[in-house]
């Protein structure tokens, strides 16, 4: 297992001062972060929209392209670290934002990235992962050169966060934590990070969905650990999935997956793995996910296609070969439409 990233858990504004920052820094952020939160740097701010596009980072790039930065800052979800890397790896890399698409495409390491998560999903300030929407479908940068350097972990930043974001971003680090443990890569080390995280999203939900700070502490926690895991590992299904329908209808990342997760584990059902998870947890994952969702509302696939459209998203899907084959458990696409069908 490598782990590139240094993780600070502490007040994200105290941890900044002792990081001891010079020079002139790009800070990636949502529009409602103010930057004078941060006293002492010199820092050139660029809001970052949700889900990001291709055109949308190129026009970022544009904005900053003749600037010089000695660092980037990313205080935001996974929208805005997601951008931040990319920006930071363009400032070292002379290609086309594209052309970083796929595994190990940009030769050289990324300008320091500082990530500074404020929602308890991606895991994006520990992974080697950015995410970029074009027309059809989300295509994802994989490189070791875009893994932030440091990350800080700050549950209050997460306090007041809609119940919406909360029950969302939650979910799609729990389908890190298990996607990562259904992959043929996950080794003995990532099998204890994963059933760590699984454990933490359990015991948080609800406390976090009741904004205390002590459940958004744990899926702080979750989430990180699932970043972790999935940069030494990978996503399966779920996202294979998710990042077609997202792209399509525009659904924001946390809430495309929840669509899929429950068919996903009705796909493993009986794995060995799998039932050594739920043995080690003591619970059933599916019917503890299904209660959840019943509790708070999740939406169903139903609720944004019709099933002709759900069988094109298989079939688009099914040609993200990195994801189908990543798992313990092999896939045809007959076996892809069940499971997207299942999810209505």
């Amino acid at each position: 297992m490598r782990l590139q990233t240094n993780i600070i858990f502490g007040d994200f504004k105290e941890e900044i001062r002792k990081l001891g920052l010079t020079g002139q820094g790009l800070l990636c952020c949502r529009r409602g972060f103010d930057p004078a939160q941060l006293p002492g740097l010199d820092l050139y701010a660029l809001r970052i929209s949700p889900e990001p596009t291709v055109e949308s980072v190129r026009g970022y790039w544009e904005e900053i392209a003749d600037r010089k930065f000695d660092y980037v800052l990313a205080v935001g979800g996974g929208s805005v670290i997601d951008v931040a890397k990319i920006l930071a790896a363009r400032m070292e890399n002379d290609e086309e934002i594209e052309n970083f698409v796929g595994i190990e495409k940009i030769r050289r390491r990324a300008k320091k990235i500082i990530a500074v998560p404020t929602t308890h999903g991606t895991g994006s300030e520990v992974t080697k992962y950015s995410v970029l929407k074009f027309k059809e479908t989300k295509k994802s940068i994989v490189s070791e050169n875009i893994c932030p350097e440091v990350a800080i972990i700050d549950e209050g930043l997460t306090l007041g966060m809609p119940r919406d974001l909360t029950l969302y971003t939650s979910i799609d680090a729990l389908c890190h934590n298990i996607e990562a443990y259904l992959a043929k890569a996950c080794d003995p080390l990532n099998d204890t990070i994963c059933e760590s995280g699984v454990r933490l999203f359990f015991e948080g939900i609800e406390e976090a969905m009741s904004d205390l700070a002590v459940g958004r502490k744990r899926l702080m926690l979750s989430s990180v650990l699932g970043g972790i895991a999935i940069t030494n590992a990978q996503t399966l299904l779920v996202h294979a999935l998710s990042h077609v329908v997202g792209a399509v209808h525009d659904i924001p990342h946390g809430l495309a997956n929840s669509l899929f997760l429950p068919s996903f584990l009705k796909f493993y059902e009986g794995d060995e793995k799998l039932s050594r998870l739920e043995k080690i947890l003591g619970i059933d994952l599916r019917k503890n996910i299904e209660r959840l969702y019943e509790k708070h509302g999740v939406k169903r696939l139903a609720d944004f296609v019709d099933r002709a459209e759900a069988v094109m998203i298989a079939e688009k899907a099914f040609e993200n070969k990195r994801l189908m084959n990543g798992g313990r458990k092999p896939v045809t696409l007959d076996d892809l439409k069940e499971m997207v069908l299942s999810s209505f």
